[in-house]
């Protein structure tokens, strides 16, 4: 699933370089757009929020079961480690590479270096890094990151005081949502008549949180599924027979953001209040409904197997960070600039395989041998410590609640 929303995020910036969607915000530079392509390729943003619900699901899921059926919780130190090498090396390789390369004439201060090392550039207006201009995700993640152990520690004392699993998936359930309208209502103001055209704050980790909350819903409907089918709500039951059903769900959300009801369909400029929330929204809507299957206890769809199981997706899913990481970079390696970068079928090759190059290269030269590291250096054990999965799921869910029996993966 990372491949896909790598692959979308990348069509989606190259769409935008090559001037298929509508743009006329820089006096001088509007595009016109191409026709219902500028509408399609505009609304691949959904691919973004994929990121946030697949982090709060995976990251949350052995805190969730350790909330839900008293598996050992994970300790911090081992969790913020794999965190820090798993993500911040091959970051850094990119940061170094774009300094140096796209961004000399912009150092002007020891500041202008350490800030994008830190990942601290959303927090300052103009301070983008030319050729890294997606990381403002990966800041908002880490901040997530650091933020996990203390909202994990606060929902295990929530859940603890219920008696059954099912109670305390509703207890979990029910704290997560109220994250949701604050960071709708995040989203409002930051897109109000008060900020111009794409506030920094928009990229501030409030108006981001819900798509994590989500994934940390998911989460516990999964752990709590697996503990016992009975825990967890009648629609997470239902959507085990009606898998196809989501991803069809996920599928009209995208189309909706399309439509766009509340703004200006293809155009690439900065949505006004309205049409901000209902993007939102509907990209909430999406990434739930497309990670939902993934994360049922039961055998997955034939058809969503087939497409995210099969050896190139699983393949670009392996380097789908560096993908992330080096595709906007490629695009101003290839024609110096963002905007205006030539035609729109040979920037998608020169991007895709100058990234898929660059992305391999990083996993194997740097990611894989940075993850290695966390045993080396003491920080993490190489096999998990805690319970990240319980020992079997049936193949129908049971008619009685099941008693779980704790192992170690």
């Amino acid at each position: 699933m990372r491949g896909l929303a790598a692959l979308g995020v990348l069509v989606l910036h190259v769409a935008f370089s090559a001037g298929q969607m509508r743009w006329n915000e820089a006096p001088g530079m509007e595009e016109t757009g191409n026709g219902i392509f500028s509408v399609l390729f505009n609304q691949l943003q959904v691919s973004l929020p994929i990121f946030f619900t697949l982090s709060g699901m995976l990251l949350y899921r052995p805190f969730a079961l350790a909330a839900i059926a008293d598996t050992p919780t994970p300790r911090v130190k081992p969790y913020l480690w794999r965190r820090a090498l798993r993500c911040l090396p091959a970051y850094w390789a990119l940061i170094a590479v774009v300094l140096i390369v796209l961004n000399r004439d912009n150092i002007h201060g020891f500041w202008d270096v350490l800030r994008p090392v830190l990942l601290l550039q959303i927090y300052q207006e103009n301070a983008w890094v030319l050729g890294g201009e997606q990381t403002w995700s990966l800041s908002t993640e880490i901040a997530f990151y650091f933020a996990l152990p203390v909202i994990a520690w606060i929902l295990h004392r929530i859940a603890r005081g219920a008696a059954t699993p099912a109670a305390r998936v509703r207890r979990i359930l029910i704290s997560l949502s109220t994250v949701i309208p604050v960071s709708v209502a995040w989203t409002a103001w930051t897109h109000s008549s008060a900020f111009g055209p794409w506030p920094i704050e928009g990229n501030w980790p409030l108006g981001w949180i819900d798509f994590i909350a989500t994934g940390m819903m998911l989460a516990t409907l999964s752990a709590g599924a697996q503990v016992s089918w009975d825990a967890v709500p009648g629609v997470y039951r239902a959507a085990d027979r009606r898998q196809i059903a989501c991803w069809i769900g996920a599928l009209a959300a995208y189309l909706l953001a399309c439509v766009s009801p509340f703004g200006d369909p293809g155009s690439a400029n900065s949505p006004g209040l309205a049409q901000s929330v209902a993007e939102h929204v509907l990209y909430l809507t999406f990434g739930l409904l497309a990670v939902t299957p993934l994360t049922l206890p039961e055998q997955r769809s034939r058809f969503i197997a087939a497409v995210v199981t099969n050896r190139p997706m699983l393949f670009l899913g392996r380097i789908s960070y560096g993908l992330y990481l080096w595709h906007i970079a490629i695009i101003y390696f290839w024609d110096g600039d963002l905007f205006r970068a030539g035609n729109f079928w040979v920037l998608l090759a020169v991007t895709l395989a100058g990234s898929i190059v660059c992305a391999t290269i990083s996993y194997y030269l740097i990611e894989s041998p940075a993850m290695k590291l966390r045993e080396r250096l003491g920080k993490a054990p190489k096999q998990f410590s805690v319970v990240t999965l319980l020992p079997e799921t049936p193949a129908t869910p049971p008619a009685e609640p099941s008693t779980p029996v704790p192992a170690t993966r």
